[in-house]
């Protein structure tokens, strides 16, 4: 039987995240923890990705119920071309 793995909050798997990074890019960590923690930042961005994934459904559930228009894409004031 496998275990389930808990996830974390979305705020809390951020700051998790952020917390990954920092000593990754310290860079004075072995190469196995690298590994370990790259595996665990994998994890967690999947589970904020989903979280994501989640409240956007959740908006628009709400956004129809109340008879509004559907979603639009973010555009912002940035020309990257």
């Amino acid at each position: 039987m496998v275990a389930k793995r808990k996830k974390l909050d979305y705020e809390a798997a951020v700051a998790e995240l952020e917390t990954l990074v920092e000593r990754l890019e310290q860079g004075d960590i072995s190469l196995e923890e690298s590994l370990k923690l790259y595996e665990r930042g994998v994890l967690l961005s999947r589970d904020c990705q989903e979280a994501l994934q989640a409240a956007e459904q959740k908006v628009q559930v709400l956004m129809q119920q109340a008879g509004q228009a559907s979603l639009v894409d973010f555009e912002t004031d940035n020309d990257d071309t």
